[in-house]
C-alpha cells in the first residue's frame, strides 16, 4: 500500500510538473490576468481564459442540475421498489452505460440531439452550452446513479426499521431517514461525476460549437460556446511546439488539472467525514 500511494504521489507530481513546466511562459506573460480577459486570437498574442472557463463550469453545472434528480429517482427505485431479482439488471445496464466511450455519445449528440434542438427551439445551429449540457449530463448519469445506490445501500437497516415502528410512511422514510443519511455518500458521488464532466472533450468538442466569445448575455445556454477541454482538443494540433499558443493550451491544462484535483480531495474529505 505505501508503494501503490508513492506511485501515485510520483504520477501526480510528475503530471502537475509537467503542465506547470508548458505554461510557465504563458504565465509568466499574462498570469492571473488572463482568467479574466475574454479575446482569444492567438495569431494576435490575445490568450483570454474567461469564455472558455464560463463555458465549462455553465456545461458541467447544467450536466449535474440534470443528471441527478435522475439518477436519484433510479437508484431509490432499484434498491427500494425494484423486486430484488431485477435490480441486478438495472445496475448492470447503468455500467454498461459507464463505460461507452465519450465519442460514441459524441456521435449520438450530432446525429441525434443537434438536430432536435435545431428543430424544436429553432435555431440556426443544436451547438450550444445547452447541447454540451445535455449530452454530460447523459453521460455522468450511470455513474451518479451507481455511486448514489451504493450510498443509500449502506443506511443500516436498524434506520428504516425505526422509522418504520415510528409510523413514518414510505416517502416519510425517504426524505427524512434514507436521503439524509445517503447525502455524504451522494455528495461525493456529485464531486467525482463533476470531475469526469471537467475532462470529457471529444463528445463536447462535437456539440458545444467552440467558438471563443462570451455568451452574449452571459447566461444564454442557446448560443455556441467554447469549453477549456475543447479548445485544447481543436487547437493543440495546430500549436507549434514551445509557442506561446502551446504555453497557452498547457495553461488550460494546468487549470483544468488543478480543478480535477481539488473535486477529488473535496471528495475524498467527505468519504471520510461520512465513516
Amino acid at each position: 500500500m505505501h508503494v501503490s500511494a508513492l506511485l501515485v504521489g510520483l504520477v501526480l507530481f510528475l503530471l502537475l510538473g509537467f503542465l506547470w513546466f508548458g505554461a510557465w511562459p504563458f504565465l509568466r506573460q499574462d498570469g492571473i490576468a488572463s482568467l479574466f480577459a475574454s479575446q482569444w486570437y492567438p495569431f494576435e498574442g490575445l490568450f483570454g481564459m474567461a469564455p472558455a472557463l464560463l463555458g465549462s463550469l455553465w456545461v458541467v453545472l447544467l450536466a449535474l442540475f440534470l443528471a441527478l434528480p435522475l439518477a436519484l429517482a433510479g437508484a431509490v427505485f432499484n434498491l427500494e421498489l425494484m423486486p430484488s431479482r431485477w435490480q441486478g439488471f438495472l445496475r448492470l445496464g447503468m455500467q454498461v452505460l459507464a463505460g461507452i466511450p465519450s465519442v460514441v455519445y459524441g456521435l449520438m449528440g450530432l446525429w441525434l440531439l443537434l438536430p432536435l434542438l435545431e428543430s424544436q427551439l429553432e435555431l440556426l445551429t443544436g451547438r450550444s452550452l445547452l447541447a454540451a449540457g445535455l449530452l454530460l449530463a447523459l453521460m455522468i448519469l450511470p455513474t451518479l446513479m451507481v455511486m448514489s445506490e451504493e450510498a443509500l445501500h449502506g443506511v443500516r437497516a436498524e434506520q428504516k426499521e425505526s422509522a418504520i415502528n415510528l409510523g413514518l410512511d414510505w416517502n416519510q422514510r425517504l426524505w427524512r431517514v434514507l436521503l439524509p443519511q445517503a447525502w455524504p455518500g451522494i455528495r461525493s458521488a456529485c464531486l467525482l461525476a463533476l470531475g469526469r464532466a471537467l475532462g470529457e472533450t471529444v463528445a463536447v468538442m462535437l456539440v458545444v460549437g467552440s467558438m471563443d466569445r462570451l455568451p452574449q448575455p452571459w447566461y444564454n445556454l442557446l448560443q455556441p460556446a467554447q469549453t477549456l477541454t475543447s479548445r485544447i482538443g481543436r487547437e493543440i494540433g495546430e500549436a507549434g511546439m514551445g509557442s506561446l499558443h502551446w504555453s497557452a493550451l498547457m495553461a488550460s491544462g494546468l487549470l483544468l488539472a488543478m480543478l480535477a484535483l481539488l473535486l477529488a480531495s473535496l471528495a475524498q474529505l467527505m468519504g471520510r467525514e461520512k465513516r
